[in-house]
C-alpha cells in the first residue's frame, strides 16, 4: 500500500515564494514528484540521532508534558541499526479496528517493506502493538521506519510517525532505546468536530519543523481530495525545537461535507513524510 503525500508538489513551489517574500495562495494539488527523483539524503540529525546506549525493556514512558504521542515507537529507536527481520513495537491511540500500517522507506524514496500491526487493547483504548517487517538490501542504508493510521472514510492518512534507523544485510544488530516524549504536532484548532466555513481555515498548534522550520497544513473533503493546502513557519527559537504555529488555510469545496484537516512534517527524502497529526472537522462552502 502507498502512502505517497498529494501536497509536496505544492510545498515546493510555497517554501520558493516564502523564501522571496511572495504573497502565498491557496494553490491546488499538484502530482508528487517521482520518489526516484530524490537523492539519497543523510537522515536529519533529530531523526538519526547517535547513542551507545544499551538496548531497554519496551514501556510506555510518561511524557513530561503534553499528550502521549498517538503512535508511539519504542522499538527500535533512532539510530539503531538492524538487519532482517526487523522488530517494531510501541503504544498507540486507538484507531479504526485497532489497525495500524508499518512501513520501510529508503533515502531514495522506495519503499522496501510494509505489513500490518494491530494495537493489542480494546477498540476505543490505547495499548501495546508490535510487528515485524522483512527486508532485503544490497549494502548498508539509511531508511525511515513510518508507523501511520488510516481514515475508515476515505484510506488517508490521519496519523503518522517515524523513525531513522541503518539497514544492513550483515553484521552487529544495535536496537537503541527510544527516548520518551510528547505528542510531536499537537493541533489546537480547530478541534474535532468544529465547523469550518467561508472556503478559509483558521489552523493552530503547537509542533516541530525537521526542515527549515516548516509545516505544510492541507485540508482533505469527505472523499479524500486535497482541496487546500499551504506552509507555515514554527516560530520555535532554534531548528527542530517544537513552537507554535498558525494560518489561515484557504480551501475550495461545493458541497459540505466531513473533511479532516492535516498537518505535515515534510522530510526532503525518504517519500517525504517525517510526522502527520489530523483532525476531523466539519466543512461548509
Amino acid at each position: 500500500m502507498s502512502l505517497r503525500h498529494s501536497a509536496i508538489g505544492v510545498t515546493v513551489l510555497a517554501l520558493l515564494a516564502l523564501a522571496c517574500n511572495l504573497p502565498l495562495i491557496g494553490a491546488p494539488a499538484r502530482p508528487t514528484p517521482s520518489p526516484a527523483a530524490l537523492p539519497p539524503q543523510p537522515l536529519p540529525p533529530e531523526l538519526l540521532a547517535s547513542s551507545t546506549a544499551e538496548p531497554t525493556a519496551v514501556t510506555e514512558p510518561v511524557p513530561a508534558d503534553g499528550l502521549p504521542e498517538a503512535i508511539l515507537i519504542l522499538e527500535p529507536g533512532p539510530g539503531s541499526r538492524l538487519i532482517s527481520p526487523l522488530r517494531v513495537a510501541g503504544m498507540a491511540d486507538s484507531t479504526f479496528e485497532q489497525h495500524l500500517l508499518l512501513r520501510l522507506v529508503l533515502d531514495d524514496g522506495t519503499e522496501i517493506a510494509a505489513g500490518p500491526a494491530i494495537i493489542q487493547s480494546e477498540l476505543g483504548t490505547r495499548g501495546p502493538f508490535e510487528g515485524e517487517l522483512a527486508f532485503s538490501v544490497a549494502e548498508e542504508r539509511n531508511a525511515l521506519l513510518q508507523v501511520s493510521s488510516q481514515s475508515a472514510r476515505d484510506g488517508g492518512i490521519t496519523h503518522l510517525a517515524s523513525v531513522g534507523v541503518t539497514l544492513a544485510t550483515t553484521g552487529p544488530v544495535q536496537v537503541l532505546p527510544a527516548a520518551p516524549h510528547s505528542e510531536s504536532m499537537q493541533i489546537t484548532a480547530p478541534e474535532p468536530g468544529d465547523t469550518a466555513s467561508g472556503g478559509v481555515v483558521h489552523v493552530e498548534g503547537v509542533g516541530r519543523a525537521s526542515f527549515e522550520g516548516t509545516l505544510v497544513i492541507e485540508v482533505y473533503d469527505e472523499q479524500g481530495n486535497l482541496i487546500g493546502s499551504r506552509p507555515v513557519l514554527v516560530g520555535a527559537p532554534d531548528m527542530g525545537l517544537a513552537g507554535p504555529f498558525s494560518a489561515d488555510v484557504p480551501y475550495s469545496l461545493a458541497v459540505a461535507g466531513f473533511g479532516r484537516i492535516t498537518v505535515v512534517d515534510p522530510l526532503p527524502a525518504f517519500d517525504g513524510l517525517g510526522h502527520i497529526a489530523s483532525v476531523e472537522v466539519r466543512l461548509l462552502p
